[in-house]
């Protein structure tokens, strides 16, 4: 079952995207309250997108999936933050088990 957020995370941006051009893709499924890039280089080319309405944020997530915006196929999800959380969680376990088999073998 797929819960229904108002906001959104979107992939695959072009990296000169701008954000008042993120405010007119996005705004024109409702009004945005929220839009926030990545700017380091591990989140580069992915948005936050937040919408006033859970409604707004359904019709662009089912509009933009997919849709050519610069040349590039965006990837428009659901934010869940729980399953960050859980990826952020398995992430930190792996690379503790990483060390410790480092640590095993004497690898540095």
């Amino acid at each position: 079952m797929t819960f229904l957020y108002r906001a959104l995370f979107v992939k695959n941006l072009s990296f000169n995207v701008t954000p008042e051009e993120l405010f007119d893709l996005f705004g024109k499924f409702g009004p945005v309250r929220q839009i926030r890039q990545g700017i380091a280089n591990n989140t580069k080319g992915t948005a936050f997108v937040v919408y006033e309405d859970v409604m707004d944020a359904k019709s662009a997530c089912d509009k933009l999936n997919g849709f050519n915006f610069q040349n590039r196929y965006l990837v428009v999800l659901y934010h869940q933050p729980d399953k960050m959380i859980k990826a952020a969680n398995d992430l930190a376990e792996r690379q503790e088990n990483l060390e410790k088999l480092k640590q095993q073998h004497g690898i540095d």
